[in-house]
């Protein structure tokens, strides 16, 4: 799976559903975005994101030291 943008977050807060919608956009249909974060609200609020903005969450994984990694293909 080639990734078309990464981007990553660190800190405290919760992720905002604007950061996302910005790096979506930047996306082309079909394309796939890498989220890096170590934001514990990411583990619920992505998931949740991807489902009200439909798009597809292909994966989700633990990557060490709080990190996670989120894949989501935009599919509109």
């Amino acid at each position: 799976m080639e990734v078309y943008k990464t981007i990553k977050i660190s800190g405290a807060h919760c992720l905002s559903p604007i950061e996302l919608k910005r790096a979506i956009d930047e996306v082309p249909v079909g394309g796939i975005l890498e989220v890096l974060t170590n934001d514990a609200c990411a583990r619920d609020d992505i998931p949740a994101w991807c489902r009200f903005t439909k798009n597809q969450l292909l994966s989700f994984e633990e990557v060490g030291d709080g990190w996670m990694r989120f894949l989501i293909r935009r599919t509109r």
